[in-house]
């Protein structure tokens, strides 16, 4: 019998290696604010575009948004962030709301203590996280138009 390995990397150290990239690339977009933003947004739109390919590969064609959405919450989030989303609200009119109460990402972004960054500082770190949801929901047909915010209490992230 042989078992597959999976490789697994240690949570700090993708997380990181995540900084490390939005530093990389806000200090070599120029003194342009958008342009790192529009850099890390197609960077995580290609990796989510490439993630939702591999997660979805084994299960059946989605029939609507809703089952998309339902994906991205449970399964997609799953692998990213080693639990499901929090909450999800829509107002059954194309927008959906998504709410991680813990956003694994974004701890490193606050102290000890919970004391928050700056609204450009966040944006510029969440814009990668932005374009994985753009890219995985595009990879599954969908196309949106995604945001995020950090929210109180810290690491709270809305997309």
């Amino acid at each position: 019998m042989s078992a597959v390995a999976t490789k697994e990397v240690a949570d700090s150290c993708f997380e990181l290696l995540c900084i490390e990239m939005v530093d990389w690339v806000v200090r070599s977009s120029g003194p342009s604010p958008e342009a790192a933003l529009q850099k890390l947004d197609l960077m995580g739109f290609q990796v989510g575009q490439r993630l939702a390919e591999r997660y979805s590969r084994d299960r059946t064609r989605f029939l609507d948004t809703l089952e998309i959405i339902k994906f991205v919450c449970k399964d997609f989030w799953t692998e990213l962030c080693r639990k499901p989303v929090d909450n999800l609200k829509t107002n059954h009119k194309g927008v959906f709301v998504l709410t991680d109460q813990k956003f694994r990402w974004a701890s490193r972004l606050f102290g000890s203590g919970g004391a928050g960054v700056g609204k450009d500082t966040a944006a510029v770190h969440l814009a990668f996280h932005c374009g994985l949801l753009r890219g995985a929901l595009s990879n599954l047909g969908l196309a949106a138009l995604v945001t995020a915010e950090l929210v109180h209490p810290a690491p709270s992230c809305v997309f």
